[in-house]
């Protein structure tokens, strides 16, 4: 069975956007295109991957068993060609990039094509962390970016909103728990994995709490959302976790999700004042990542400054040192 990449890409971007349209707007191709890629990727699994409905394109039973492993593969395949070609020592400066999420999740795919285009001497290596631990590697120069959800300004740090994600609560999939209680002091009262005080997590659940928070049943605590959803599915109460990994979850059996508790959360794309300054091909790659997550609208830095329009604009400055 030869099951080429590019196909695995769309099928993953599909069943994220639910729609033929935009997810070939994120691969930069055509709707035509991406269903060919999709059929003949169905063709080769002999499955059928989506069902066609008035709210967009659904994933199969099939679809969602296979879609948590195309993202590890699509994941561990970045990692590996930004890992290789630091090796290769082709590249004449390195940037070291940690990532809170899945790759496909922040967009990484399209960021490193447009990063092979604009930066050709730049080694771009990513390591898979959570935000906390990001922005303290980044403060201390071991990372030069890292995404980050949430979480506080520094006066070192050039802190950039990129867009939003969702936190929803998931609980034990053999829970009988069909809708989560109103009350704070009834949510309070359930069992808890309750994040690290350094995960911006924690400060949707001290809101929904309210004056509860402080005598809420924490049975455990979790550093990281997978190790949250193991404990979920081991059934020692509920957490919190970013709407797409609850939804792999409980596709494969392990959670139930409660779609109603959603709350957003910021997703930032963080870096030291100092290195964006001295490095030029960070402001080019800061350009290309806020390429991926624009809306069209002309975006300004934390001291207030215009920037480059695009990544192309942000070249130029590079060009002329």
């Amino acid at each position: 069975m030869n099951i080429q990449i590019e196909k695995l890409r769309s099928f993953v971007l599909i069943a994220e956007e639910k729609n033929l349209t935009r997810a070939a707007e994120r691969r930069f191709s055509t709707p035509a295109a991406v269903s060919a890629q999709l059929k003949q990727l169905e063709d080769t699994l002999s499955l059928q991957l989506f069902e066609r409905t008035s709210k967009g394109m659904l994933l199969t039973d099939a679809g969602c068993k296979l879609l948590p492993m195309a993202y590890r593969v699509l994941g561990n395949l970045a990692e590996l060609e930004t890992t290789a070609r630091a090796i290769a020592g082709q590249a004449k400066t390195r940037l070291l990039l940690g990532l809170n999420a899945l790759p496909e999740l922040l967009r990484i795919e399209s960021v490193l094509e447009a990063s092979g285009e604009e930066l050709p001497d730049v080694s771009l290596v990513v390591k898979s962390s959570n935000s906390a631990d990001n922005q303290i590697d980044v403060l201390a120069g071991q990372l030069d970016a890292g995404f980050v959800y949430g979480g506080r300004d520094h006066e070192d740090l050039v802190r950039t909103e990129l867009g939003y994600i969702n936190v929803v609560t998931i609980a034990p999939a053999r829970m009988s728990l069909p809708t989560l209680p109103e009350a704070p002091r009834e949510l309070a009262y359930l069992p808890w994995i309750t994040p690290s005080p350094e995960c911006p997590y924690i400060e949707l659940m001290r809101k929904t709490m309210g004056v509860h928070y402080g005598a809420m049943n924490s049975v455990a605590s979790s550093d990281e959302e997978y190790s949250t959803i193991a404990m979920v599915k081991a059934g020692l109460g509920l957490g919190l976790v970013e709407e797409h990994l609850a939804e792999m979850a409980a596709a494969r059996g392990d959670v139930t999700v409660f779609p109603e508790s959603g709350a957003r959360v910021p997703l930032f794309l963080v870096m030291r004042k100092d290195r964006r300054k001295a490095l030029a091909e960070l402001e080019v790659f800061a350009q290309l990542v806020e390429d991926q997550w624009a809306c069209g609208d002309q975006r300004r830095d934390v001291a207030g400054d215009v920037a480059p329009a695009t990544a192309a604009d942000a070249m130029s400055v590079i060009r002329s040192f």
